[in-house]
Parts: C-alpha cells; structure tokens; sequence
C-alpha cells in the first residue's frame, strides 16, 4: 500500500470537501500511511485544526495541532467543522485505498504550506526541508 495525502477544505478541488465558512480552501492534509496511522497536518488557516486529546466534566478538551497522527475516531475541529478521521474519510467519493489523488503532491509543494518542506516518506509528517 502507498501512502495517499488527501487535501481537506473549502474548495471544489479538495479530494475532501467540506463546505462550511470556518474551513479554509484548502484546509488540512490527511495522509494514509503504509503502515495504516493517519497524520494530520494544518496548512496555515486562521481558524486553525484541533484535536480532542481528553474529556473533562463531560467535555472535550481540545489542542490546536500543526501536525499531529490521529486515531480514526477521534474528534477534530476544522475551524468550527467537527468530525473524526472516519467521518471524513466517508465523505470522499473513491475509494482511498486507490491510486494517489489528483492534485497531492506527496512531497514538496503541497498547496497552503509556506516555505520549503518535504514529507517523511515513513510517517508521512511534514518536515522542514534542509537548503
């Protein structure tokens, strides 16, 4: 299995759309590793990317993440979207598992990133690349 990176956000050209206004067009990156963990990476959005990492007095308590894996049921805020990995994943019309999607680089370049990276090709994670 290759590793696929699906661009979550706003726009028609992401392989998840998710139309609601606190989404960025280009939002986040979720990639499928060869060894079957999902990584999430923000692309730089005002209204940022969160993970629920506990519960409190019957409330979830979120962290803003950068890039971070994450477990498919996990809750996640898109701005003010909430979903988990799985729910998301639902969304996208073909199959994930498929050949690598339109549009994702899978190494430099990635839309909504500033400054040079690359991805690990283990992880996945988004690295900063060395000059």
């Amino acid at each position: 299995m290759a590793m696929h990176t699906l661009v979550i956000g706003r726009s028609s050209d992401a392989d998840i759309v998710v139309a609601d206004s606190s989404v960025a067009r280009q939002h986040a990156e979720l990639v499928l590793t060869d060894d079957g963990r999902y990584h999430l990476t923000d692309c730089g959005g005002d209204s940022g990317t969160w993970r629920a990492v506990a519960r409190r007095h019957g409330e979830e308590v979120w962290e803003r993440t950068r890039q971070s894996f994450v477990a498919p049921g996990q809750p996640l805020r898109l701005g003010q979207y909430r979903a988990t990995v799985e729910e998301l994943l639902a969304m996208r019309p073909q199959d994930v598992r498929g050949t690598q999607p339109a549009g994702a680089g899978g190494g430099t370049g990635e839309p909504g990133l500033r400054g040079p990276v690359e991805r690990d090709p283990r992880t996945g994670e988004i690295v900063r690349r060395r000059i």
